[in-house]
Parts: C-alpha cells; structure tokens; sequence
C-alpha cells in the first residue's frame, strides 16, 4: 500500500472511531451534556487531533446523524430491493426499525433525544439526516393506503404512529420491565417485534373496517 493510501485509510479509520465515540456519549449525555474535549479523550486524541476532523462539535453532531441516516436508508433500501407489493414494503418499513433498533439502540437514543430535547435545533437545521426515511416511509404508507391495504386518511398520521409507537416501546420498556415484570418486556427483541406485529395488525385490519 502506498504511503498516500496508507495515510488516506489511516484517516478513515480515524474519522469512524470518533464518530463511534462521538454516537455514544451523545446517546447517554446528549448535545448539550457533552463537551467536544471528552468527546476527543474518548476518541484517544487531543482537541487539535479532532478538529482536524471535525471543526466543530455541532459538524461533528451533524455526521453522527449524518451517518445514522444514511444507515437507516441504506437498511431500508435493502429490505425494499425483494419487496415489491405494498403490504410487504410496509411490513419492511416497520421491521427495518426494529432490526435498527435491536442493532443500533445508541442511534435509536439520539434520535429520541433529537425529537425530544433540540426542538430549536431542528427548526433552524439545514440538513436533515432523517428525511429521506421519513419521505420513503410516507410513500410507503401512500402506497398500502392506495391498494386498500391501510385506512384513508392523512399518511404523516400513519407514519406518526408507527415511528412514534416503535419510538416510545423502546424508550418505555425498562419502565415496564420494573413495574410489569412480564416476560415480554425483559427482552428488547421480543418487546420490539412484539409492538411491530401490533402496529401491522392493527394497519391492516383497519382496512377491513
């Protein structure tokens, strides 16, 4: 390898350990709760190490969510690539949050704290990371709704109720664990698919009402 490669992998290498770092304390400490020199001690770098590849910690927040996006879509676009009626692209919109969830739980922690705690952030933010999903999954349900598969009526409802459904299960389930103590909320994967098969039935026999 070529000492320009070697340099330009090395980088790389560098730029993706930060930013698992980085996903981390954001996940348990928030944007706010969190100072970009922990964020670098963290990452085995000093202050001027990280802003050489970050310049800012909000361009660093920025890539994290960045790169938590482009996951999402590139989950998404995989699971839609075999499914081709709308009744199977639905059931992939919502199973792909459970995979992610189960897979990702930090991402899914600052994708809450991002809707729940930086509502001025978002309203003055020019990229929007989530998006795309977002509009997919819109689509999607315009779709199922058009083949009578889901209920008429307003699509962000829909896409409101399974994204918030999946969002608060994975939030509420410690809570239910400790005061339910139920075998289905002592496993994250059996909760989470749980509400996902709940979300679908309840979708799907609407349109029979």
């Amino acid at each position: 390898m070529s000492s320009l490669k070697a340099k330009t992998a090395m980088a790389r290498d560098r730029r993706h350990h930060i930013l698992e770092q980085a996903e981390r304390l954001f996940a348990d400490h928030g944007y706010e709760g969190v100072a970009l020199a922990e964020i670098a001690r963290a990452a085995g770098l000093g202050n001027a190490g990280l802003i050489h590849h970050f310049p800012s910690k909000a361009a660093l927040y920025r890539a994290v969510l960045e790169q938590l996006g482009a996951d999402l879509d590139a989950r998404l676009g995989a699971a839609l690539a075999n499914a081709t009626e709308p009744g199977a692209r639905l059931r992939a919109f919502v199973m792909v949050q459970v995979d992610w969830a189960l897979e990702r739980p930090m991402g899914v922690r600052i994708v809450q704290r991002e809707i729940l705690e930086n509502v001025d952030r978002m309203a003055k933010a020019r990229v929007l990371p989530l998006a795309r999903f977002a509009n997919t999954g819109k689509t999607i349900i315009e779709d199922a709704q058009a083949d009578g598969l889901v209920a008429p009526g307003p699509p962000e409802i829909v896409l409101n109720y399974v994204i918030g459904t999946l969002t608060y299960a994975a939030v509420v389930r410690p809570t239910f664990q400790k005061i339910l103590g139920t075998r289905l909320v002592r496993s994250d994967a059996a909760w989470l698919k749980a509400n996902a098969t709940a979300i679908l039935d309840t979708l799907l026999r609407r349109s029979e009402r």
